[in-house]
């Protein structure tokens, strides 16, 4: 099957900053999961920081995937993620993998709120 999902990426203060839009299907995360993976450092510990808003969506099999994922980037140096999000998603994410990462997540509306967390994690790192 074809990715599906479109998204923009960038890095910037060893914060991965994730702009997804569109539906997601399992394919589409992997492609998103694979180029977070490319732009994060290598040598130095690094967040994520989603910010999907309400303008994505995702299919079972892809919130199972993210999920996996970011069990993963732990062991990549990764100290932190971060979610600029609605209420509604936040239930959602939050039943899909809040219990199965280790990694320190932060979910708000509040962007600044979601930015100090990160902040605070990579200074501890």
């Amino acid at each position: 099957m074809n990715p599906h999902g479109d998204f923009k990426i960038e890095l910037i203060d060893n914060v991965v900053h994730v702009y997804p839009s569109g539906g997601f299907n399992e394919q589409g995360v992997e492609l998103l999961n694979e180029e977070i993976v490319s732009i994060a450092p290598q040598d130095q510990p690094w967040a994520v920081l989603e910010h999907p808003k309400n303008s994505a969506g995702l299919t079972p099999e892809a919130l199972s995937k993210i999920a996996g994922f970011y069990q993963k980037i732990g062991e990549l140096n990764c100290v932190a993620l971060g979610f600029e999000i609605s209420s509604t998603w936040k239930g959602v994410l939050e039943k899909a993998f809040i219990d199965k990462v280790d990694i320190p997540i932060c979910m708000s509306n509040d962007l600044e709120k979601v930015e100090l967390f990160i902040h605070e994690k990579l200074i501890c790192a």
